[in-house]
């Protein structure tokens, strides 16, 4: 059996090695029953280049203690949870096959094997409030060993974790600030670290870990210039919190501090006040820690940093984020799929803005295959954009106009279809083809497959060309005219259908399907010089004020352009659920009367296309610099 839930908890510093004396009779507005002790004992896995700690993913084999099996703990952004699942029972220390597709898209099938043993003696305090348990204090003292290291650290620590799930976030407040008056009255801290792993193998520290054995070895946490809690590549380790996520746990603390400065007139007691010195802001503080080092590399080294480190970490992170919306999609996060789509359009974006630094081959293979995803995708994103607008219509109706009984048989078709799109998904996801894909973008990623164009480039340069290859293929799409004798000109099966379903004055339906063609290709190219621009300054590289100005401009326009293919969408689906209907002879009434409403809206917005494609250009050409040109054909991307 899985079970999956989401945490709502706190983590605590206990300095020293002896055990805080907790007075928990102190404990304001509730009461805390009796204390129940656990010894336990987990094993995590990880991959040897350790990327499940990379994407903040823990996998762990516990073994003790009322949750005794295989759990895996992930964070995505400020919400923590975990997908428990049950020991085999032929064989309780293998990894379930279920598990492992879970994290397919992070391991991409290389093996999970011991990276550190955690052995911790637990004690358990139920927080109660008059109508029940509101909350979980735990006390937990720690022994770890690093499998690979051979080091073993020890520290303590506790949690505060919400038991019940009604909750109001008043309440939950209530609980955390009783439950960190005693922890903070004991000594403790907010945590430096969420995850007992990175504290194992030493990606987060602080002053609570002690190294046990062997005594000669000292703590390097920071010692290479990461500081606690980051890894080589300036990433965040697993499960811990980036800059900021800390804040909620520390709001109390923060108040009492204040009040007790108050009292002795702004110092600390028993410290006599110093001059507050400013800091000033330095031209990198914006930069991330993976930008940094490449640039402290590049500075040790005496070279200067290139297009080629600018390439790399735009890659590099939007790999890293492909890689993480597939584990939330695995785990059926909300609007996952949607998320995925992007990050493989993203992708694509980048590779068609830089033709002239990527292999010709090497481009032309991954943006096909990308392309291949992102249809799949793009079929189950199709699919949650028609439940949206399916509502929307629904709501806008008259009383009466549409049956309840009506609404609801559409909104089962909604869903039936909707499931059929989930599990074209989940297969593409399963494929050799797609992992290959994976592995192919990562190491593209690392540098292979570039040009050396892009070492030749600065980072200045290279931005300026990308985001302007970007803009131009904007302007092409925008700017094609339609041409009198449309026969020869493929389209898409989508424009097709849109040429079949609405006239236009003045337009065969050829020439209609070609004009809806222009747009969705405008739409397209819009959201990728949107992509690129925001890789870029990921990157923290600079493309110059008016090129992104420009992709700003174009992202508005993505909005106006995006409400008439979003209608086309939508028309489809109505005539496909019609047919459906007409099939098993259901009342197609309801059907019938919102697909003429949408093929309405699409015509409408269709005759105002050309003045929107017009408005675009001159916006567009308007906020590019004076010197930016429209490049040849060959360099403006497929």
């Amino acid at each position: 059996m899985v079970t999956q839930q989401v945490e709502i908890e706190r983590k605590y510093d206990v300095p020293g090695p002896q055990k805080p004396a907790l007075k928990l009779h102190n404990l304001e507005r509730f009461t805390v029953g009796e204390p129940v002790e656990h010894d336990m004992s987990a094993t995590y896995y990880d991959t040897a280049d350790l990327q499940l700690a990379r994407a903040k993913v823990a996998v762990r084999r516990r073994r003790g203690g009322a949750d005794d099996g295989w759990h895996v703990k992930y964070q995505a952004g400020s919400v923590r949870g975990e997908v428990h699942y049950e020991p085999l029972k032929s064989a309780p220390e293998r990894i379930p096959a279920a598990l492992r597709k879970l994290l397919l898209g992070l391991t991409l099938g290389e093996d999970l094997t011991p990276v550190a043993t955690i052995d911790t003696h637990r004690t358990e305090y139920p927080v109660l409030g008059e109508d029940g348990q509101y909350a979980e204090l735990c006390l937990d003292t720690v022994t770890a060993r690093d499998e690979r290291a051979g080091i073993t650290r020890a520290w303590t620590e506790c949690e505060a974790e919400l038991s019940r799930d009604d909750l109001t976030e008043k309440q939950a407040r209530k609980v955390f600030e009783a439950v960190e008056a005693v922890l903070y009255a004991a000594g403790a801290t907010p945590s430096s670290s969420v995850a007992k792993i990175a504290r194992a193998l030493e990606q987060d520290g602080g002053d609570a870990v002690r190294i046990v054995t062997p005594e000669h070895v000292e703590s390097t946490a920071g010692e290479d210039g990461r500081g606690a809690g980051k890894d080589a590549d300036g990433s965040s380790p697993a499960g811990a919190p980036e800059d900021g996520e800390r804040k909620s746990s520390e709001e109390s603390r923060k108040a009492k501090n204040k009040k007790d400065k108050k009292k002795s007139g702004g110092k600390d007691s028993g410290e006599s006040a110093e001059p507050t010195r400013k800091t000033s802001k330095t031209k990198d503080s914006g930069k991330d820690a993976a930008t940094k080092a490449s640039d402290a590399k590049h500075a040790g080294e005496g070279a200067q940093p290139t297009g080629a480190d600018v390439l790399t970490r735009m890659l590099t992170r939007l790999v890293g984020e492909l890689q993480a919306w597939d584990f939330a999609v695995r785990l059926g996060a909300e609007d996952s799929v949607h998320q995925l789509r992007v990050r493989s359009r993203a992708l694509r974006s980048v590779l068609q803005a830089s033709r002239d630094f990527v292999a010709q081959e090497v481009a032309e293979d991954l943006e096909n295959r990308l392309k291949l995803l992102a249809r799949v995708l793009g079929d189950a994103r199709d699919q949650e954009v028609a439940r949206e607008r399916l509502e929307t219509l629904l709501q806008a109706q008259s009383a009466g106009l549409v049956s309840m009984a009506a609404a609801q048989e559409l909104r089962e078709a909604a869903e039936h279809l909707g499931e059929d799109a989930a599990r074209g998904v989940r297969r593409e996801l399963d494929s050799p083809a797609y992992l290959q894909l994976l592995k192919d973008l990562r190491h593209l990623a690392a540098g292979q497959g570039f040009t050396e164009e892009a070492a030749r480039h600065s980072p200045k340069k290279f931005a300026r060309t990308v985001l302007g290859t970007a803009l131009n293929r904007v302007l092409a799409r925008a700017e094609t005219p339609v041409p009198e004798d449309a026969g020869e000109v493929t389209v898409s099966t989508m424009a097709e259908v849109v040429g079949e379903r609405i006239s236009l004055p003045g337009r065969d339906p050829r020439q209609t399907a070609v004009s809806f063609e222009i747009l969705h290709e405008t739409r397209k190219a819009a959201k990728s010089a949107r992509y690129v621009s925001e890789a870029l300054q990921q990157a923290h590289a600079k493309a110059g004020k008016k090129r992104v100005r420009a992709a700003a401009v174009a992202k508005d326009y993505q909005d106006d352009l995006g409400v008439i293919t979003d209608a086309a969408v939508m028309e489809e689906w109505l005539a496909r659920v019609a047919r459906c209907f007409q099939r098993t002879g259901r009342d197609r009434y309801a059907v019938g009367l919102l697909h003429g409403l949408e093929l309405s809206d699409l015509r409408n917005g269709m005759l105002e296309a050309p003045e929107i494609l017009e408005d675009l250009v001159e916006d567009l050409r308007d906020a590019l610099p004076s010197k930016h040109c429209l490049l040849p054909a060959e360099h403006r991307g497929g």
